[in-house]
């Protein structure tokens, strides 16, 4: 692999180490000891939560690890193997012999045996690039689904204000004899109802949290920042699927990752095919007899490939391994383009229905919540009519604050295929 060197690659893997053995010691230091920080929890943003997956995720710490190994190998794949010394006396210990000997690998085939370990190794940084990307995508999904379950408690503790000012009208115009105990009870009813959805949403929260805390390495229960605002979701018409597709094609690491194994497999096959021609042992040394002195010996000696079944089936291995890369390759183009396709059309979907809501369906509900309890404050409509406009309300807010999480969750989905943020 160019530009990777062995002593970086030392540097880059105890640079990991220090830092996983710090997060690993912060880690264990936190749990027995539960004193408070000064510094506000992380979570109010996306960014900010995307940054703490990239520096202290175990996960993705692992797969950088396993780069940091596969880099490793490439020098010495291309080195020599050590050489061997000979020591050797006969009967009478009169003639002493010392050789060294070294094979040295001609045709190319040290160059092949790095373009194997740096394909290799490129293999597993697209592994790790991929298991990053699906990270990230996980916590895109949760973040939003933290957004939309804090924004819905607050929409459920307004609605409940609602229906609470809606049961004093109700006591009010009881007392005044007006309508049936019946109606005040009702309005209390709707009022314990919304206390069932609230105590849904807080789990719909508290799960999110924990699924962002497992991402950033902290505790289940601790503690996050209540969410400011979701990313921006740019509009279906600027994101072509040809464009989309071209860009994953460049950037998706899962075909990187298939495109080095193909290149492994290519020079594995080469490799092979130069194991057909001879290497060679030079050896060099001296020979000391009694009453002479030290005699230079030298020699060379050939590797000769005999091993022919050998040679076939590791041919064979290779133009196998090749093939099934390209297949895979190819699987897993379809595949992207595909997934891609389906999360424009969920896209496209949740932004119609979302301008649908904001636009319409709201100022509508909203109109009608407002039109509906003036009348029954005025004694010129019945309860039902509120109760329904108050729960129509309710459920346009919360069904957009779903949409706005299919859309975030879509975005994510393309964001993922292509490799990076839009």
């Amino acid at each position: 692999m160019s530009g990777i060197s062995n002593r970086g690659a030392k540097r880059k893997l105890g640079h990991r180490l220090v830092i996983f053995a710090a997060v690993a010691t912060s880690m264990t230091v936190s749990s027995l000891y539960a004193a408070p920080v000064s510094r506000s929890p992380p979570g109010a943003t996306v960014q900010e939560l995307l940054a703490l997956v990239r520096k202290f995720n175990p996960e993705l710490a692992a797969a950088a690890l396993d780069t940091e190994a596969a880099i490793a190998k490439i020098i010495p794949a291309g080195s020599l193997d050590d050489p061997t010394v000979h020591v050797t006396r006969d009967q009478g210990f009169l003639q002493t012999m010392s050789t060294i000997s070294q094979e040295f690998p001609l045709w190319g085939k040290l160059g092949l045996r790095t373009d194997v370990a740096s394909a290799a190794a490129r293999a597993t940084k697209g592994q790790q690039d991929n298991v990053q990307i699906q990270l990230e995508e996980r916590l895109k999904t949760a973040f939003a689904q933290y957004y939309a379950a804090d924004r819905a408690i607050t929409v459920t503790h307004d609605i409940h204000g609602l229906l609470h000012a809606v049961a004093g009208t109700a006591r009010a115009r009881y007392a005044q004899g007006v309508v049936n105990q019946s109606d005040v009870i009702r309005a209390d009813l709707e009022q314990s109802r919304l206390d069932t959805d609230l105590a849904k949403l807080e789990q719909s929260r508290d799960s999110a949290k924990a699924k962002i805390n497992a991402l950033i390495a902290r505790r289940a229960d601790a503690p996050l920042a209540r969410p400011i605002s979701l990313r921006r979701v740019p509009a279906v018409s600027v994101l072509q699927l040809p464009v989309l597709v071209a860009k994953a094609r460049d950037r998706n690491p899962k075909l990187a990752a298939a495109r080095a194994e193909i290149a492994g497999a290519e020079a594995e096959r080469k490799l092979v095919d130069r194991s057909w021609y001879p290497d060679v042992t030079v050896t060099a040394g001296n020979d000391s007899l009694p009453g002479m002195g030290p005699r230079f010996v030298g020699g060379v000696g050939l590797k000769v490939p005999l091993q022919w079944g050998v040679r076939d089936a590791q041919a064979q291995a290779a133009t196998a391994k090749k093939g099934a890369a390209q297949l895979r390759l190819d699987a897993e183009v379809f595949n992207i383009e595909s997934e891609i396709k389906s999360a424009l059309a969920m896209l496209n979907q949740t932004q119609r229905t979302g301008n649908l809501l904001r636009t319409t369906l709201s100022q509508q509900s909203e109109a009608a919540y407002n039109s509906s309890l003036s009348s029954y404050q005025l004694g010129r409509g019945d309860l039902t009519s509120v109760l329904d406009a108050a729960h129509k309300r309710f459920e346009i807010q919360i069904e957009l604050l779903n949409n706005e999480t299919d859309a975030q969750t879509a975005l994510a989905t393309i964001e993922r295929l292509v490799g990076g943020d839009l």
